[in-house]
Protein backbone atom coordinates (compact mmCIF):
# COMPACT_ATOMS: atom_id res chain seq x y z
CA UNK A 1 0.00 0.00 0.00
CA UNK A 2 2.81 2.40 0.92
CA UNK A 3 4.55 1.63 -2.34
CA UNK A 4 1.32 2.32 -4.23
CA UNK A 5 0.83 5.68 -2.45
CA UNK A 6 4.47 6.58 -3.13
CA UNK A 7 4.00 5.74 -6.80
CA UNK A 8 0.87 7.91 -7.06
CA UNK A 9 2.65 10.80 -5.32
CA UNK A 10 5.59 10.39 -7.67
CA UNK A 11 3.30 10.58 -10.70
CA UNK A 12 1.60 13.71 -9.32
CA UNK A 13 4.93 15.38 -8.63
CA UNK A 14 6.17 14.40 -12.07
CA UNK A 15 3.15 15.93 -13.80
CA UNK A 16 3.37 19.11 -11.69
CA UNK A 17 7.07 19.44 -12.54
CA UNK A 18 6.31 18.78 -16.18
CA UNK A 19 3.60 21.44 -16.20
CA UNK A 20 6.04 23.94 -14.72
CA UNK A 21 8.42 23.44 -17.62
CA UNK A 22 5.82 24.53 -20.18
CA UNK A 23 6.46 27.96 -21.64
CA UNK A 24 3.92 30.68 -20.89
CA UNK A 25 3.07 33.92 -22.66
CA UNK A 26 1.90 37.25 -21.26
CA UNK A 27 1.97 40.97 -22.08
CA UNK A 28 3.63 43.74 -20.10
CA UNK A 29 2.51 47.19 -21.27
CA UNK A 30 1.87 45.81 -24.74
CA UNK A 31 5.19 43.95 -25.06
CA UNK A 32 4.71 40.23 -25.62
CA UNK A 33 6.80 38.03 -23.32
CA UNK A 34 7.44 34.29 -23.55
CA UNK A 35 8.90 32.67 -20.44
CA UNK A 36 10.10 29.14 -19.82
CA UNK A 37 11.05 28.72 -16.17
CA UNK A 38 13.85 26.19 -15.61
CA UNK A 39 16.08 25.05 -12.76
CA UNK A 40 19.23 25.75 -14.77
CA UNK A 41 22.11 27.72 -13.31
CA UNK A 42 22.07 30.01 -16.35
CA UNK A 43 19.57 32.53 -17.68
CA UNK A 44 19.17 33.34 -21.36
CA UNK A 45 17.01 35.95 -23.02
CA UNK A 46 16.52 37.52 -26.43
CA UNK A 47 14.60 40.54 -27.60
CA UNK A 48 13.28 39.58 -31.02
CA UNK A 49 12.63 42.08 -33.80
CA UNK A 50 10.29 40.83 -36.53
CA UNK A 51 10.66 41.27 -40.27
CA UNK A 52 14.28 40.53 -41.10
CA UNK A 53 15.16 41.32 -44.72
CA UNK A 54 11.57 42.43 -45.38
CA UNK A 55 12.29 45.55 -43.29
CA UNK A 56 14.62 47.16 -45.86
CA UNK A 57 15.57 47.22 -49.55
CA UNK A 58 18.69 45.84 -51.24
CA UNK A 59 20.45 49.22 -51.05
CA UNK A 60 20.35 48.95 -47.24
CA UNK A 61 21.27 45.27 -47.05
CA UNK A 62 23.06 44.53 -43.79
CA UNK A 63 21.86 47.64 -41.92
CA UNK A 64 19.78 45.67 -39.42
CA UNK A 65 22.53 43.16 -38.68
CA UNK A 66 24.97 46.02 -38.11
CA UNK A 67 22.44 47.97 -36.02
CA UNK A 68 21.75 45.08 -33.64
CA UNK A 69 25.42 44.08 -33.36
CA UNK A 70 26.33 47.71 -32.59
CA UNK A 71 23.51 48.15 -30.08
CA UNK A 72 24.90 45.17 -28.17
CA UNK A 73 28.56 46.27 -28.23
CA UNK A 74 28.92 50.04 -28.70
CA UNK A 75 28.00 51.32 -25.25
CA UNK A 76 24.72 52.73 -23.92
CA UNK A 77 23.32 55.94 -22.47
CA UNK A 78 24.20 54.80 -18.96
CA UNK A 79 27.41 52.84 -19.64
CA UNK A 80 30.42 53.92 -21.68
CA UNK A 81 31.94 51.32 -23.98
CA UNK A 82 34.73 50.66 -21.46
CA UNK A 83 32.39 50.38 -18.45
CA UNK A 84 29.96 48.22 -20.43
CA UNK A 85 32.68 45.79 -21.51
CA UNK A 86 34.33 45.68 -18.07
CA UNK A 87 31.04 44.88 -16.33
CA UNK A 88 30.24 42.21 -18.89
CA UNK A 89 33.67 40.62 -18.39
CA UNK A 90 33.52 40.88 -14.58
CA UNK A 91 30.21 39.02 -14.29
CA UNK A 92 30.60 36.70 -17.29
CA UNK A 93 27.74 38.35 -19.17
CA UNK A 94 27.52 37.64 -22.90
CA UNK A 95 25.48 40.14 -24.94
CA UNK A 96 25.27 39.99 -28.73
CA UNK A 97 23.08 41.25 -31.54
CA UNK A 98 22.47 40.05 -35.09
CA UNK A 99 19.83 39.73 -37.79
CA UNK A 100 18.81 36.85 -40.05
CA UNK A 101 16.42 36.48 -42.97
CA UNK A 102 13.28 36.51 -40.80
CA UNK A 103 14.17 38.34 -37.59
CA UNK A 104 16.83 40.06 -35.53
CA UNK A 105 17.81 39.70 -31.87
CA UNK A 106 19.68 41.25 -29.01
CA UNK A 107 20.54 38.38 -26.67
CA UNK A 108 22.01 37.98 -23.20
CA UNK A 109 23.38 34.94 -21.35
CA UNK A 110 24.63 34.89 -17.78
CA UNK A 111 24.68 32.67 -14.72
CA UNK A 112 21.60 33.02 -12.52
CA UNK A 113 23.23 34.77 -9.55
CA UNK A 114 24.32 37.64 -11.81
CA UNK A 115 20.93 38.12 -13.47
CA UNK A 116 20.47 41.62 -12.01
CA UNK A 117 23.76 42.80 -13.50
CA UNK A 118 23.03 41.07 -16.80
CA UNK A 119 19.54 42.57 -16.98
CA UNK A 120 20.88 46.12 -16.47
CA UNK A 121 23.27 45.79 -19.42
CA UNK A 122 20.76 43.95 -21.60
CA UNK A 123 17.84 46.32 -21.05
CA UNK A 124 20.04 49.39 -21.55
CA UNK A 125 21.43 47.93 -24.79
CA UNK A 126 17.85 47.49 -26.06
CA UNK A 127 16.44 50.86 -24.92
CA UNK A 128 19.48 53.18 -24.84
CA UNK A 129 22.20 52.06 -27.29
CA UNK A 130 24.78 54.83 -27.77
CA UNK A 131 26.45 53.72 -31.05
CA UNK A 132 29.83 55.06 -29.95
CA UNK A 133 31.54 56.07 -33.20
CA UNK A 134 34.95 54.53 -32.47
CA UNK A 135 33.50 51.19 -31.36
CA UNK A 136 30.97 51.33 -34.20
CA UNK A 137 33.80 51.54 -36.74
CA UNK A 138 35.45 48.50 -35.18
CA UNK A 139 32.16 46.58 -35.30
CA UNK A 140 31.56 47.61 -38.92
CA UNK A 141 35.03 46.47 -39.99
CA UNK A 142 34.43 43.14 -38.28
CA UNK A 143 31.15 42.78 -40.19
CA UNK A 144 32.85 43.49 -43.53
CA UNK A 145 35.54 40.91 -42.77
CA UNK A 146 32.76 38.39 -42.08
CA UNK A 147 31.14 39.22 -45.42
CA UNK A 148 34.38 38.58 -47.32
CA UNK A 149 34.78 35.28 -45.45
CA UNK A 150 31.23 34.18 -46.28
CA UNK A 151 31.81 34.89 -49.98
CA UNK A 152 35.01 32.86 -50.04
CA UNK A 153 33.62 29.91 -48.06
CA UNK A 154 32.00 27.51 -50.59
CA UNK A 155 29.39 26.09 -48.20
CA UNK A 156 28.20 29.54 -47.15
CA UNK A 157 28.28 30.81 -50.72
CA UNK A 158 26.14 27.95 -52.04
CA UNK A 159 23.54 28.74 -49.37
CA UNK A 160 23.51 32.35 -50.53
CA UNK A 161 23.18 31.23 -54.15
CA UNK A 162 20.25 29.03 -53.12
CA UNK A 163 18.41 31.99 -51.57
CA UNK A 164 19.21 34.25 -54.54
CA UNK A 165 18.01 31.62 -57.02
CA UNK A 166 14.94 30.46 -55.10
CA UNK A 167 13.70 34.00 -54.41
CA UNK A 168 15.02 35.90 -57.41
CA UNK A 169 13.57 39.44 -57.77
CA UNK A 170 12.05 39.20 -54.28
CA UNK A 171 13.15 41.10 -51.14
CA UNK A 172 13.44 37.65 -49.55
CA UNK A 173 16.62 37.05 -51.57
CA UNK A 174 18.49 39.86 -49.78
CA UNK A 175 21.50 38.68 -47.81
CA UNK A 176 20.98 39.89 -44.20
CA UNK A 177 24.77 40.31 -43.84
CA UNK A 178 24.72 42.82 -46.69
CA UNK A 179 27.64 43.42 -49.04
CA UNK A 180 30.98 45.06 -48.36
CA UNK A 181 29.72 48.05 -50.38
CA UNK A 182 26.41 48.54 -48.55
CA UNK A 183 27.82 47.94 -45.06
CA UNK A 184 30.89 50.05 -45.81
CA UNK A 185 28.64 53.01 -46.59
CA UNK A 186 26.75 53.02 -43.28
CA UNK A 187 27.57 55.66 -40.67
CA UNK A 188 26.86 55.49 -36.95
CA UNK A 189 24.14 58.13 -37.40
CA UNK A 190 22.41 56.16 -40.18
CA UNK A 191 22.44 52.95 -38.18
CA UNK A 192 21.28 54.70 -35.00
CA UNK A 193 18.36 56.28 -36.88
CA UNK A 194 17.40 52.93 -38.35
CA UNK A 195 17.45 51.28 -34.94
CA UNK A 196 15.49 53.94 -33.07
CA UNK A 197 12.99 54.78 -35.82
CA UNK A 198 12.37 51.40 -37.49
CA UNK A 199 13.31 48.64 -35.05
CA UNK A 200 12.59 50.01 -31.58
CA UNK A 201 8.82 49.45 -31.72
CA UNK A 202 7.10 47.16 -29.22
CA UNK A 203 4.54 46.16 -31.86
CA UNK A 204 7.26 44.39 -33.83
CA UNK A 205 9.22 43.15 -30.79
CA UNK A 206 8.81 40.36 -28.24
CA UNK A 207 10.97 39.04 -25.39
CA UNK A 208 11.84 35.39 -24.77
CA UNK A 209 13.42 34.28 -21.46
CA UNK A 210 14.53 30.87 -20.19
CA UNK A 211 15.96 30.35 -16.72
CA UNK A 212 15.38 30.20 -13.00
CA UNK A 213 13.09 33.23 -12.79
CA UNK A 214 9.37 33.58 -12.02
CA UNK A 215 6.78 35.44 -14.03
CA UNK A 216 6.37 37.98 -11.22
CA UNK A 217 10.12 38.67 -11.03
CA UNK A 218 10.35 39.11 -14.79
CA UNK A 219 7.29 41.39 -14.92
CA UNK A 220 8.87 43.71 -12.35
CA UNK A 221 12.08 43.96 -14.36
CA UNK A 222 10.22 44.68 -17.59
CA UNK A 223 8.00 47.31 -15.91
CA UNK A 224 11.06 49.07 -14.53
CA UNK A 225 13.14 48.98 -17.73
CA UNK A 226 10.73 49.01 -20.68
CA UNK A 227 7.84 51.17 -19.45
CA UNK A 228 8.78 53.94 -21.92
CA UNK A 229 9.02 51.60 -24.93
CA UNK A 230 6.77 53.08 -27.62
CA UNK A 231 4.49 51.28 -30.01
CA UNK A 232 4.00 52.36 -33.63
CA UNK A 233 1.84 51.00 -36.42
CA UNK A 234 3.31 47.80 -37.84
CA UNK A 235 2.00 45.72 -40.73
CA UNK A 236 3.59 42.25 -40.91
CA UNK A 237 5.09 41.46 -44.34
CA UNK A 238 3.23 39.26 -46.81
CA UNK A 239 5.26 36.32 -48.09
CA UNK A 240 4.85 35.07 -51.66
CA UNK A 241 5.14 31.28 -51.35
CA UNK A 242 5.37 30.08 -54.94
CA UNK A 243 5.66 26.43 -55.92
CA UNK A 244 8.72 25.47 -57.96
CA UNK A 245 7.99 23.75 -61.27
CA UNK A 246 10.37 22.24 -63.79
CA UNK A 247 14.14 22.01 -63.31
CA UNK A 248 16.68 24.81 -63.58
CA UNK A 249 20.46 24.97 -63.37
CA UNK A 250 22.52 27.77 -61.81
CA UNK A 251 26.33 27.63 -62.09
CA UNK A 252 28.96 29.88 -60.54
CA UNK A 253 32.53 29.39 -61.75
CA UNK A 254 35.05 28.81 -58.96
CA UNK A 255 38.61 27.54 -59.17
CA UNK A 256 38.35 25.11 -56.27
CA UNK A 257 39.50 21.52 -55.86
CA UNK A 258 36.13 20.25 -54.64
CA UNK A 259 32.89 21.08 -56.44
CA UNK A 260 29.71 21.87 -54.51
CA UNK A 261 26.23 20.86 -55.65
CA UNK A 262 22.82 21.53 -54.15
CA UNK A 263 19.31 20.70 -55.30
CA UNK A 264 16.73 23.05 -53.78
CA UNK A 265 13.01 22.26 -53.73
CA UNK A 266 9.87 23.39 -51.94
CA UNK A 267 8.97 22.53 -48.34
CA UNK A 268 5.96 23.12 -46.04
CA UNK A 269 5.98 25.87 -43.43
CA UNK A 270 6.40 24.99 -39.76
CA UNK A 271 2.70 25.71 -39.14
CA UNK A 272 1.61 23.27 -41.86
CA UNK A 273 0.28 19.88 -40.71
CA UNK A 274 2.54 18.24 -43.33
CA UNK A 275 5.67 19.67 -41.72
CA UNK A 276 6.42 16.77 -39.36
CA UNK A 277 6.04 13.98 -41.93
CA UNK A 278 8.01 15.98 -44.46
CA UNK A 279 10.94 16.63 -42.11
CA UNK A 280 11.20 12.93 -41.24
CA UNK A 281 11.16 12.09 -44.95
CA UNK A 282 14.01 14.53 -45.61
CA UNK A 283 15.88 13.02 -42.65
CA UNK A 284 15.48 9.63 -44.35
CA UNK A 285 16.75 11.16 -47.60
CA UNK A 286 19.76 12.64 -45.79
CA UNK A 287 20.66 9.36 -44.10
CA UNK A 288 20.37 7.44 -47.36
CA UNK A 289 22.52 9.99 -49.18
CA UNK A 290 25.19 9.75 -46.52
CA UNK A 291 25.28 5.96 -46.80
CA UNK A 292 25.19 5.81 -50.60
CA UNK A 293 27.52 8.66 -51.54
CA UNK A 294 29.94 8.59 -48.62
CA UNK A 295 30.05 5.09 -47.15
CA UNK A 296 29.28 2.99 -50.21
CA UNK A 297 30.63 5.00 -53.17
CA UNK A 298 33.19 7.31 -51.50
CA UNK A 299 32.06 10.28 -53.59
CA UNK A 300 31.79 12.85 -50.81
CA UNK A 301 32.74 13.46 -47.20
CA UNK A 302 29.56 15.42 -46.34
CA UNK A 303 26.45 14.62 -48.41
CA UNK A 304 22.98 15.10 -46.98
CA UNK A 305 19.62 16.84 -47.10
CA UNK A 306 17.87 19.34 -44.87
CA UNK A 307 14.85 21.60 -44.58
CA UNK A 308 15.72 25.29 -44.33
CA UNK A 309 13.10 26.40 -41.79
CA UNK A 310 12.02 29.99 -42.42
CA UNK A 311 8.98 32.03 -43.50
CA UNK A 312 9.37 30.63 -47.02
CA UNK A 313 11.09 27.29 -46.38
CA UNK A 314 12.92 25.12 -48.86
CA UNK A 315 14.55 21.71 -49.07
CA UNK A 316 18.23 21.33 -49.91
CA UNK A 317 19.88 18.09 -51.07
CA UNK A 318 23.61 18.75 -51.14
CA UNK A 319 27.01 17.20 -51.82
CA UNK A 320 30.65 18.28 -52.16
CA UNK A 321 32.63 16.11 -54.56
CA UNK A 322 35.50 15.79 -57.02
CA UNK A 323 33.28 13.63 -59.27
CA UNK A 324 30.14 15.69 -60.01
CA UNK A 325 28.71 13.43 -62.73
CA UNK A 326 28.81 10.28 -60.59
CA UNK A 327 27.54 12.21 -57.57
CA UNK A 328 24.63 13.63 -59.55
CA UNK A 329 23.53 10.17 -60.71
CA UNK A 330 23.84 8.77 -57.18
CA UNK A 331 21.75 11.64 -55.78
CA UNK A 332 18.98 10.92 -58.29
CA UNK A 333 19.02 7.21 -57.39
CA UNK A 334 18.70 7.92 -53.67
CA UNK A 335 15.98 10.50 -54.29
CA UNK A 336 13.92 8.05 -56.33
CA UNK A 337 14.28 5.32 -53.69
CA UNK A 338 12.91 7.63 -51.00
CA UNK A 339 10.16 8.87 -53.32
CA UNK A 340 9.04 5.26 -53.84
CA UNK A 341 8.94 4.71 -50.09
CA UNK A 342 11.70 2.10 -49.91
CA UNK A 343 11.90 2.12 -46.12
CA UNK A 344 9.85 0.42 -43.42
CA UNK A 345 8.31 0.86 -39.98
CA UNK A 346 11.56 0.11 -38.12
CA UNK A 347 13.34 2.85 -40.06
CA UNK A 348 10.53 5.28 -39.26
CA UNK A 349 10.80 4.50 -35.54
CA UNK A 350 14.57 5.04 -35.71
CA UNK A 351 14.00 8.42 -37.38
CA UNK A 352 11.54 9.43 -34.65
CA UNK A 353 13.94 8.37 -31.90
CA UNK A 354 16.80 10.27 -33.51
CA UNK A 355 14.65 13.38 -33.72
CA UNK A 356 13.49 13.06 -30.10
CA UNK A 357 17.06 12.61 -28.87
CA UNK A 358 18.27 15.60 -30.87
CA UNK A 359 15.39 17.74 -29.60
CA UNK A 360 16.01 16.88 -25.94
CA UNK A 361 19.77 17.42 -26.27
CA UNK A 362 19.10 20.80 -27.82
CA UNK A 363 16.80 21.71 -24.93
CA UNK A 364 19.62 21.20 -22.42
CA UNK A 365 20.83 24.73 -23.13
CA UNK A 366 18.82 27.76 -21.97
CA UNK A 367 20.00 29.74 -25.00
CA UNK A 368 18.76 26.96 -27.31
CA UNK A 369 15.36 27.02 -25.59
CA UNK A 370 15.14 30.77 -26.19
CA UNK A 371 16.20 30.37 -29.81
CA UNK A 372 13.65 27.61 -30.48
CA UNK A 373 10.75 29.43 -28.80
CA UNK A 374 11.56 32.72 -30.51
CA UNK A 375 11.95 31.23 -33.96
CA UNK A 376 8.69 29.29 -33.59
CA UNK A 377 6.90 32.50 -32.51
CA UNK A 378 8.23 34.34 -35.56
CA UNK A 379 7.14 31.50 -37.84
CA UNK A 380 3.68 31.08 -36.32
CA UNK A 381 3.43 30.35 -32.61
CA UNK A 382 5.90 29.55 -29.84
CA UNK A 383 3.84 26.51 -28.79
CA UNK A 384 4.93 24.73 -31.98
CA UNK A 385 8.24 23.83 -30.37
CA UNK A 386 6.50 22.71 -27.15
CA UNK A 387 4.43 20.15 -29.11
CA UNK A 388 7.19 19.12 -31.50
CA UNK A 389 7.95 15.64 -30.15
CA UNK A 390 4.27 14.63 -29.87
CA UNK A 391 3.58 15.68 -33.46
CA UNK A 392 6.60 13.82 -34.83
CA UNK A 393 5.50 10.69 -32.95
CA UNK A 394 2.16 10.72 -34.83
CA UNK A 395 3.75 10.47 -38.29
CA UNK A 396 2.99 7.34 -40.35
CA UNK A 397 4.75 5.85 -43.37
CA UNK A 398 1.85 6.95 -45.58
CA UNK A 399 2.14 10.51 -44.24
CA UNK A 400 5.79 10.54 -45.29
CA UNK A 401 5.13 9.27 -48.79
CA UNK A 402 2.25 11.70 -49.30
CA UNK A 403 4.23 14.73 -48.14
CA UNK A 404 7.19 13.87 -50.37
CA UNK A 405 5.04 13.76 -53.50
CA UNK A 406 3.11 16.87 -52.51
CA UNK A 407 6.02 19.30 -52.20
CA UNK A 408 8.90 17.98 -54.31
CA UNK A 409 7.70 18.69 -57.84
CA UNK A 410 10.28 21.16 -59.17
CA UNK A 411 13.94 21.87 -58.50
CA UNK A 412 16.80 24.32 -58.94
CA UNK A 413 20.24 22.75 -59.16
CA UNK A 414 23.04 24.96 -57.83
CA UNK A 415 26.64 24.25 -58.80
CA UNK A 416 29.80 25.93 -57.49
CA UNK A 417 33.08 24.91 -59.12
CA UNK A 418 34.53 24.18 -62.56
CA UNK A 419 31.82 25.31 -64.99
CA UNK A 420 32.67 22.90 -67.83
CA UNK A 421 32.74 19.91 -65.47
CA UNK A 422 29.50 21.12 -63.93
CA UNK A 423 27.62 21.41 -67.22
CA UNK A 424 28.82 17.97 -68.26
CA UNK A 425 27.60 16.48 -64.98
CA UNK A 426 24.00 17.54 -65.54
CA UNK A 427 23.71 16.34 -69.16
Amino acid sequence: MKRFIFFINFILVFHIANAQTKAISFDVNGLKVILKSTQKETVSMSMFFKGGVMNYNAERAGIENLALASAATCGTKNYSVVDYQELADEYGIDIAGSSTTDYGTISMDCISKYLDQGWKLFSDAVINPAFDKTEFQTTKERMITGIYHSQSDPETRIEQLSMESMFKDSPYSINPLGTSKTVGGFTAEMVSNYYHNELLNKNKMFLVVAGNITKEELEKKIQASFSDLKGKAYTPPVYDRKTLTGEHLVIEQRDIATNYMSCIMNAPTMTNADYYAFVLTINALSGSMNYELRTKLGLSYAPGATVKVQQIPYTSMFVSTTQPKKAFKAMITVYNNIKEGKYGERYLEALKKEHRDRYYRHQESASSIVEDLGEAEVLGDYSITENMVANFNKVSLQNMKDSFGKYLKGAIWIYLGDEQVGRAAFQ
